[in-house]
């Protein structure tokens, strides 16, 4: 897998993960800076020609870092992880969020905010690219991600370890204002268009909503991630 942007190849390189970094000259100081950071990590440093770095790397930028994926968890280490952090964790769990862009905004968001994990479908489910690692700025080389096969069945294990999971929704029943988040609970993120799916919020304990000002009921639902992930954190550091 092959990445650009300076936090994310940094997230890479503090995680060594980085295999090779590929150049084309003329290099910027920034760009300048992660070759120092890949030569102080012995990372091999490969000189491309300017027609050379598309073919081989499938990417037009001036520096390329050759990565490994950083493979998902199982949700058992999810749950186990984030206990130790909080008796109170929030995990968020993602149902047809098909858009890289949204699925990286996301990763970033939780990890800035402290969610202990994000878990996700294997179907209807954008792929984990090289296009979210660098959305996410880094974000997803730390955050603890988990793909199952069955979202439902997760939601019954989540249940099991006594977890809350609730559905966001436009025409929620609680508010996420007055939203206590004083046991561990797990936030279901639909689909841009369409939702929770209704299988999916049957399996829930509840919904909540973020209350609009002005009544305007639509949200991105990546910046609704982050709402509702400041919510969290504020409520559990009073």
């Amino acid at each position: 897998m092959y990445i650009t942007g300076k936090n994310a190849i940094s997230e890479a390189l503090s995680k060594s993960l980085v295999e090779a970094i590929y150049i084309k000259m003329p290099l910027k100081d920034r760009e300048k800076y992660i070759v120092g950071m890949a030569k102080n990590h012995n990372i091999k440093i490969i000189s491309l020609e300017k027609n050379e770095m598309k073919s081989t790397t499938g990417q037009s930028e001036n520096v390329v870092a050759k990565v490994k994926e950083n493979s998902s968890i199982g949700i058992e280490e999810i749950v186990n992880n984030a206990f130790k952090k909080n008796e109170n964790p929030l995990i968020f769990l993602l149902d047809g969020i098909t858009d890289v862009h949204n699925l990286g905004a996301i990763i970033r968001n939780a990890y800035f905010f402290d969610v202990s994990g994000i878990i996700m479908p294997k179907d209807h489910s954008a792929p984990m690219n090289e296009k979210v690692y660098e959305i996410s700025s880094g974000a997803a080389y730390h955050m603890k991600t988990a793909i199952v096969s069955n979202l439902n069945r997760a939601i019954e294990y989540l249940r099991e370890r006594d977890f809350w999971v609730y559905y966001a929704s436009e025409k929620g029943d609680a508010n996420l204002d007055t939203f206590l988040f004083d046991k561990p609970t797990a936030v279901i993120l639909g689909n841009e268009h369409s939702g929770v799916r209704k299988i999916i919020q049957d399996n829930a304990d509840g919904s909540i909503f973020i209350k609009s000002i002005n009544g305007f009921d639509s949200l991105n639902v990546s910046s609704a991630s982050a709402v509702i992930a400041y919510a969290y954190s504020t409520k559990i550091s009073q």
